[in-house]
Order: C-alpha cells, then structure tokens, then sequence
C-alpha cells in the first residue's frame, strides 16, 4: 500500500466540475493506497459558515456526486482517507464530523473505519503531516484542537469572499489593497464596487474583534487540556505534541496594531488625508490642506519604507522555519504541510501545494506520492 498526500482542495457547493472530476480519477487510480488530505478538503468557512456542519458537509457531496460515488468505491476496495482539518475546514477535527463524512458517503458499516479526519497533524513513523495554519500568523487558531474565534483569513472567508463569492481572491490574499481593488474590475466588472465595499466592511469588523477583545486565553487553556488524549490518539509522547506546538505563531489578530497593518489601512488613512488636503487647497485653505497632505505623506512614506508588499512570500517562509523547527525538535524524518498554496519538494520537507487552483500553464493538479524505499520513504510529485 502506497500513500497519497494532497491539499488545499477547497471543495464547495459551486466548485469546478473538473476538480471533482479530477479528484475522481486520483481515487480510482490509487484505490487501495492510504490518501491522507493535508486540509481544506472542504471550505466550509467560505461555502457556508454559518450552516451546521454536517449539513454543508452533505450539501456539498450532493453538489458533487461524481466525489461521493469515487469515494465510496475507493473506500469499498480498501482505500483509506484521513482528512486532516485545516483552517477553511476545522471542525473536521471535531469527534463528531469524521462519521458525518461516512454518512455522507454513504458507506457500508464494515467499512466506515476507511474514512475518517484528524485535528491538527498526523505522525507515522517519521512522517509528519498536518495542514500549517498554525504557524501562519494570519490563520493561526489560538489552540489547534479548539474550532473557537476564526482567524484573519477565515474571517475574511466568511465576512468578504463568502458574500461576495469572490473566490479568486483564495490565491490572491497576500497582494496589496490597491491591486486587489483593481483586479476586481478586470475579474468581477460591474460588481467590483460591491467587492470592493465588502472588504472594507470585513476589514472593520476585523478590527472591532481585534486586540483585547479577541478572546484567546480560554481556548489556549481548553486546548492544553486535550493535548495529553491528542497524544494519546496520535500515537506520540505527549513531549512530541507540546515541542510541535511550540513552533505555534500568535494569531494577527491578538494585536490591533498588527491586524491595523496588516489590512494595509495605514495606506488607506495616508490616501484619506492626502485627498483632504487636496481637496482643502482647492478650497482655498492652503495652509490646513498643506498640514494634512503632509501629515497623509509622512504616513505613506513610512508605509512604504517597510515593502511595498510586505507580506508577499511571508507565509511560505513561515511554513518552511516551522517544518525545519519540527524535524529539530522532534523525531519527524519528513514534514508534509500545505496551505500555502505553493509546491515544495526537499529531502526533508514538502508541501502539497493545492488541488483547487494549480497554476495557469502547468502541469495539472499536484499532489504527492510516498513509497518505502531501503533507506526510508520515497517522496514524488505527481499530478492529476
């Protein structure tokens, strides 16, 4: 039995065909392997966030019958599937969610064991697999065995891409305010305005929950208590799970200053009062309008003194500093993650990169094949 790792398939009610068609062919293919999801087999967080989950679990397999039908048959001839929860699908690390996939399959009770999801991460041997968000400071959940307050990212899911079903924007979170405002044009036409108006209501509300009240303490409290059960399930020391989770990441939205900065209002307060003082020049009050535009100038200038984009890359950076610090202070031998969204594939480390949205011109939909070999495990790219 060989094992497959893919990620980042963000399956919705309104997802491509193809995705589900090409998710098919990689479970008839590789029926009878193990296939473990990296997270965000689902995107509940954008699909429908405030539905109950085994209920948009089960529309979204409706939607899709090809993917209930492949696998049901994978899972009949041997196939094992571990979904792994992820930021856009944290309850499936909920007890209660991996039998609620079965139902929705539909799978024999013989069988039911096949198929079943995993908070957090998964250790087989050296093989260490879970999704990233955790050290993601945007995504990062203040406990990763607690589904508690959402995240920047999942916020912006549920409040911006959700309403506005701009998914587009899944691959596109790390561009500045500005190229974003105009893509909307070239990729929404008449309905960028509304676009545009539902990220800047999703960046107040962000605001208004961010700093002192974003409520962390308790659930990083109710998730020290699970961490021995985890270990227990996992099949690991309890000092393995509390060395991983000390790579953690405080969540962005802990600190109103760097949730205020990293929405890049900073850029829009300097375009605010660069326009007023336009605006009062013209009015014929020189002097108040030079003090704001000077004021708004400063602001920019400082801005961008720290990177026009200032976070392009960061995460990918992240995620690659957390996997080396997992293989130092544990026994991992192979770190698997995914959530960037971008392919990785080292001695040591890689990432799934994302079924969803494979890049324009490539080689398909990627995803990663583990085989033994005399000197440990053999790792490959594929692609569907």
């Amino acid at each position: 039995m060989g094992t497959v790792v893919l990620g980042d398939l963000h399956l919705t009610r309104h997802s491509a065909p193809t995705l589900a068609e090409a998710l098919a062919r990689l479970l008839e293919h590789h029926r009878g392997d193990r296939v473990i999801v990296a997270g965000d087999f689902f995107d509940l967080a954008t699909d429908a966030p405030k539905a109950e989950r085994r209920e948009a679990i089960a529309a979204v397999l409706d939607a899709h019958p090809i993917v209930r039908r492949a696998l049901g048959e994978a899972v009949e001839h041997g196939t094992e599937v571990l979904l792994l929860s992820g930021n856009h699908d944290a309850d499936l690390g909920r007890d209660d969610l991996g039998p609620a996939v079965a139902d929705a399959v539909g799978l024999d009770p013989g069988v039911r064991h096949r198929i079943h999801s995993r908070p957090w991460f998964i250790r087989d041997g050296g093989l260490h697999v879970e999704h990233g968000h955790f050290y993601d400071p945007d995504n990062a959940p203040a406990h990763p065995l607690v589904v508690g307050e959402a995240s920047l990212g999942v916020h912006f899911s549920s409040e911006f891409v959700h309403p506005t079903q701009a998914h587009r924007y899944l691959q596109a979170n790390d561009g500045t305010p500005l190229n974003l405002f105009i893509a909307a044009f070239s990729w929404y036409g008449t309905r960028a305005p509304y676009v545009i108006y539902r990220y800047f209501h999703a960046a107040f509300a962000a605001l208004a929950k961010a700093g002192p009240l974003y409520r962390a303490h308790h659930e990083r409290s109710v998730g020290a208590e699970r961490m021995a059960r985890f270990a227990e399930d996992a099949g690991v020391p309890l000092s393995t799970v509390e060395a991983v989770f000390a790579g953690g990441v405080p969540s962005t939205l802990e600190s109103w200053p760097k949730t205020f900065a990293r929405l890049y209002l900073d850029r829009v307060l300097a375009s605010l009062l660069l326009g007023s003082g336009a605006s009062l020049a013209l009015r014929g009050r020189p002097m108040a309008g030079t003090s704001l535009a000077t004021l708004g100038g400063m602001l920019m200038t400082l801005s961008w003194l720290q990177g026009h984009n200032r976070y392009r890359g960061t995460v990918v950076e992240h995620l690659e500093q957390a996997a080396r610090g997992i293989l130092e202070r544990t026994d991992a031998e192979l770190v698997i993650f995914g959530h960037t969204h971008r392919e990785a594939l080292g001695d040591r480390y890689a990432n799934t990169g994302t079924f969803a949205f494979p890049p324009a011109g490539g080689d398909g939909r990627p995803y990663l094949e583990l085989t033994e070999a005399p000197f440990g495990l053999r790792i490959e790219r594929r692609y569907a």
